[in-house]
């Protein structure tokens, strides 16, 4: 179970450190919309608010890890399916943003069009590396999400049967008293 634990455990760093990236990415995007006085389409939306929520949950997953027992990792297992969930959410909404060329997603032509209605410079060339990496980051924490979801199942299945295995040892030796 030690093995599995710190699989885990470096899988939540690499989480984390890929929300903190996302959650940065997002920001700025929505930023970029709100100096046009537009509305922020929902597929930068939606990875920006689940990586922040991401973000504060894994803080605490990371550092508890090696405490937990099985009702913290069926809570963490159930946190994982949320984010899990609403990566794949958001992975659906950015489904026009995919393309090799990177001019023809649609989220980078929306953004680019907005900032030049608006009259501001719209920052072509630096946002399409930006949304690029948005998307690949969202595909890649759903990935991520989808595993850890699975290891923290498996740990409380493994702790399950640990404790079952400890109690079933102490009936036994408390019935023959």
């Amino acid at each position: 179970m030690f093995f599995e634990k710190a699989a885990l455990w470096f899988l939540r760093i690499a989480q984390w450190c890929l929300c903190v990236t996302l959650l940065g990415i997002s920001g700025y995007l929505v930023n970029e919309y709100a100096q046009a006085k537009s509305r922020v389409p929902p597929e930068v939306w939606l990875p920006c608010i689940t990586s922040a929520f991401a973000v504060c949950i894994m803080f605490y997953s990371i550092t508890l890890l090696c405490c937990l027992g099985r009702l913290l990792l069926n809570i963490a297992a159930f946190f994982d399916f949320c984010f899990m969930v609403t990566y794949i959410a958001a992975v659906v909404l950015n489904r026009n943003n995919f393309h090799q060329d990177g001019r023809q997603n649609h989220l980078w032509q929306a953004l680019t069009w907005t900032r030049q209605q608006a009259g501001i410079d719209s920052h072509a060339n630096k946002n399409l590396p930006l949304v690029k990496a948005m998307v690949g980051l969202t595909t890649t924490l759903m990935v991520l999400f989808i595993i850890t979801t699975l290891m923290c199942i498996n740990l409380a299945r493994l702790a399950d049967e640990k404790h079952e295995e400890k109690t079933s040892h102490r009936r036994r030796s408390t019935s023959r008293v």
